[in-house]
């Protein structure tokens, strides 16, 4: 059996890709053992669920008893389980930051939240529930810094052991996020915790969720081998990166990302009016273009489209289109430099600091500054999110790093060609036209700065608009990459394989 513990799962809630990954994950490990998921119950905001099906746990939190209710739900052979935390008296349904408002900072996404305290006790109920539940894993799989806290309390990890021995496995979404914990909040959390945090905050004066993990994990792993390698090298803008310091066996391993073909392909998607193939993408592509055209009231034009849809944030490049910080008209000549390459550029996403901030007020400004050839969209939905992919010549990610990513992906998967940073897991799934034509599936922007997006842009335009045969080759190669969870799942097999074979020369070298 493995466990998946992670703070978001789609289709029931999700904020971002890390909710892709936990909703399609399991249900492709599934094919050698049975998989479970615990999350987080989000009130109001939950999809899929019978609301009906519920139990509880108690749980101890400062010697006061609590009731933690928790619904369950079995689908594609995957048993999921959603944990309650808004236990009137200390809890709120405030974990979540309200994810599905305009008003969210794409900047900071977890900004919002309760403090800490609600991870750790997140964590307490979650391994209380595999213990009251007698699941008997063979791995826990910890999804990123918010279910970290579980290794705040050894003793449960143990009753759980005692009923199999297990392997305990992080994988780290993106080392951004870590889960602060505030010394001057510690009298919050057990005493069990807070020796568990002790010697890490002894060492560096101050902790996170994700060092809980970093230290007690018994693998760390990240979701693409650049990434993986980009954060041994210490060269990554993080903060916390001295925490890698308490990995085990001092090496992080790489599990990429896959994508679900049953969702995000033209061909099977449950959005779009006209689905195609690759062998019609060229014919279908144009017909959903010139309708979005009409929609989002483009300018008659033969200008390729290109598609930035992401967390409108610094991590995803959006300096690259232009300086916010600079007056106005400085910002508004950075954008009309990248238009006119001779592209429609199509920006969509949740943007950093939330619809009053500077990038929202920058980017309403150039829609009505670059009509016809420039379009902001401050929502997100997995609708919209198809039809713009469907009807884009290209997608853009600039990123000034990027763990793995999935639009570039998606866009392939819709025969939308990337524009990408070779970064993370950026590098590992785009293939340069820059450095291979003839066996490249997008291009790189060589420098994260504007002037080399604009060269960026130039090189696609003169292919697109010179060389049509050739552009609709590099369609088709895009359209054939394949990064299916049933192709990447066999790295997640590989990777248990080879757990086991050190686990039995372990147990031998203890017995000699």
């Amino acid at each position: 059996m493995i466990v998946h513990l992670a703070s978001e799962v789609a289709p029931f809630y999700k904020r971002g890709g890390l909710g892709d990954v936990v909703g399609a994950l399991p249900k492709y490990l599934s094919e050698r053992q049975q998989n479970v998921v615990i999350s987080f119950f989000y009130e109001n905001r939950m999809k899929g669920i019978d609301l009906e099906t519920k139990k509880s746990i108690q749980i101890s939190i400062q010697g006061i008893e609590y009731e933690f209710v928790y619904y369950h739900h079995h689908s594609e052979q995957i048993d999921y389980y959603f944990l309650n935390m808004s236990d009137r008296h200390i809890f709120s349904d405030q974990e979540s930051g309200e994810g599905d408002k305009l008003l969210e900072d794409g900047e900071k996404p977890y900004q919002h939240n309760s403090s800490f305290f609600i991870y750790i006790y997140f964590a307490k109920a979650a391994l209380k529930l595999i213990d009251t539940l007698k699941l008997l894993p063979e791995y826990l799989i910890f999804h990123d810094w918010h279910v970290c806290g579980c290794f705040g309390f050894r003793q449960l990890m143990e009753n759980i052991r005692s009923e199999r021995n297990y392997t305990t496995i992080l994988l780290i979404h993106n080392y951004e996020y870590q889960g602060e914990i505030l010394p001057d909040s510690l009298h919050l959390l057990t005493r069990e915790a807070v020796e568990e945090l002790s010697p890490v905050l002894e060492k560096y004066g101050t902790a996170t969720l994700l060092s809980l993990g970093l230290k007690n994990a018994d693998y760390v792993a990240t979701v693409s081998d650049s990434y993986a390698k980009e954060l041994e090298a210490g060269g990554l803008p993080h903060t916390g990166l001295k925490f890698l310091e308490l990995i085990k066996r001092k090496k992080i391993y790489a599990l990429p990302n896959g994508i679900d073909p049953l969702l995000w392909s033209p061909q099977n998607s449950p959005y779009l009016a006209h689905p195609y193939t690759q062998f019609s993408a060229l014919e279908m592509k144009k017909k959903a273009k010139k309708e979005l055209s009409e929609k989002l009231q483009f300018s008659p034009s033969d200008d390729p489209v290109i598609l930035m849809m992401a967390r409108l944030t610094e991590q995803k490049g959006i300096t690259l289109l232009m300086n916010f910080w600079n007056d106005e008209e400085t910002a508004m000549k950075n954008l009309q430099e990248l238009l006119d390459q001779g592209v429609r550029l199509i920006v969509c996403g949740r943007p950093s600091g939330g619809t009053n901030g500077n990038v929202h007020k920058r980017f309403s400004l150039a829609a009505k500054r670059f009509p016809g050839r420039f379009c902001y969209l401050s929502e997100y939905n997995e609708e919209l999110a198809h039809e713009l992919l469907a009807a884009s010549d290209a997608v853009l990610c600039p990123s000034l790093f990027e763990p793995c990513g999935l639009v570039q992906i998606y866009g392939m998967s819709f025969g939308a060609v990337p524009v990408v940073r070779a970064v993370g897991g950026l590098r590992d799934t785009v293939k340069s036209y820059q450095q291979n034509p003839s066996v490249s599936t997008g291009f790189y922007i060589e420098e994260f700065n504007h002037n080399s997006l604009c060269m960026a842009f130039k090189q696609l335009v003169q292919l697109y608009k010179l060389q049509p045969e050739e552009w609709n080759q590099l369609v088709k190669r895009a359209m054939n990459e394949d990064f299916s969870w049933e192709k990447i799942r066999a790295v997640y097999f590989q990777f248990f394989d080879q757990i086991a074979e050190e686990l039995v020369v372990e147990q031998i070298e203890e017995s000699l």
